[in-house]
């Protein structure tokens, strides 16, 4: 893996030897060294389809980037996108599914990244809802469907999860003990919380883990933030606020068994097409309000990969449209506002945005 310090060697022919041009050799090399890892990780997880990578590749704006980090931006500025909880019906609603779909609202409603809403087959034309219910079997009871957000672009199905509509369906679905741990650790300020699922295979585990904790302690080593000079901050507090960041990463372990985590367990096996069949440990790096990266699996648990990942998030926002970003949402009951303050490093988003570059991702799949 190449350290940032060896770089050197590989500067282009005229570029000097400034504080100021090493950085931004280093910020270009660390862009593309990213949409390499991005590319290869995608191409390796799906099978018999082209996909869409959405990248945000103008050199110009590398430039002139914005030198808030990007994990720092996505906090600020990147309001989480809402999933969709379809309470699918025929009919009128009992009253208990009445009190059920009163419950789902009302939680919704108090933090989470999510809208709920009945649907009664016998008067709809929502299709998505029509085809859910289908495959029920146009079940005479009431169910739940939750559906990840429209700007999850890269999943492959956005009918997440689907059950019969219960006194217990909202446990554990706007919020569950792991994910209130990271949304702590994100709003203390740590770069990413890297989400690690094992695979039930203790060696293989252990090892996986291991190398990830290594790596992000060489992330946390390696890897700078911009000088307060070079944010250009003019507010104080905004220059104390700034002054307290830092290159932080941790990581977080979720049990597949524990039955309070399923919905969370699922949120990210569902991401991509194979991830729940895979019998390999697994590693989500997650920033901002709860923004998952992209997932890392078994043998892609190394330094290129986990480097990568740490030096796009610790780099500066030039992508400052979150939909010309990577990842999606997870669904959270957290006060990100409240959370984040009035004070901030950033700038609103800009009113026009750089059209993103498709890059075409080849049918077919490369080893793991």
């Amino acid at each position: 893996m190449d350290d940032p310090k060896e770089w050197q060697d590989d500067w282009p022919a005229g570029v000097g030897q400034s504080s100021t041009e090493l950085k931004s050799c280093i910020e270009l090399k660390s862009k593309m060294m990213l949409i390499h890892h991005i590319v290869a990780t995608i191409s390796r997880q799906h099978l018999g389809r082209t996909c869409v990578l959405v990248a945000c590749l103008s050199a110009s704006s590398w430039v002139a980037a914005c030198q808030v980090p990007v994990f720092r931006y996505a906090l600020e500025r990147w309001e989480n996108d809402n999933y969709e909880v379809l309470v699918i019906h025929d009919g009128q609603l009992n009253d208990e599914d009445q009190a059920r779909l009163k419950r789902l609202q009302h939680s919704a409603e108090e933090l989470a990244n999510a809208t709920v809403r009945a649907v009664n087959i016998a008067e709809s034309t929502d299709a998505a809802a029509k085809s859910i219910w289908q495959q029920q079997g146009n079940s005479h009871s009431a169910v739940m469907a939750v559906l990840y957000p429209q700007g999850a672009r890269e999943v492959p199905n956005r009918t997440l999860h689907v059950e019969r509509l219960t006194d217990r369906s909202s446990e554990n679905l706007f919020q569950s003990p792991l994910r209130t741990e990271l949304a702590k650790r994100l709003e203390a300020g740590q770069s990413a919380v890297w989400i690690f699922v094992p695979s039930g295979h203790n060696d293989k585990d252990a090892t996986a883990l291991q190398t990830l904790n290594n790596h992000l302690l060489r992330c946390q080593q390696i890897l700078t933030l911009p000088t307060l000079d070079e944010l250009e901050l003019v507010d104080t507090v905004a220059k104390e606020k700034a002054s307290q960041m830092r290159v932080a990463f941790s990581t977080l372990t979720l049990d597949r068994t524990d039955s309070r985590e399923q919905f969370f367990l699922r949120m990210l096996l569902a991401s991509e097409d194979d991830l729940a069949d895979l019998d390999e440990p697994l590693a989500f790096p997650v920033f901002g309000r709860g923004r998952v990266l992209y997932a890392l699996v078994g043998n892609g648990i190394n330094d290129e990969m986990i480097f990568g990942a740490g030096q796009f998030v610790v780099g500066p926002c030039s992508c400052q449209v979150k939909a010309q970003n990577p990842g999606f949402d997870l669904l959270m009951d957290k006060d990100w506002e409240k959370a984040v303050g009035d004070v901030r490093l950033s700038d609103p988003l800009p009113d026009a945005a750089s059209e993103p570059v498709l890059l075409k991702i080849p049918d077919g799949r490369s080893p793991r």
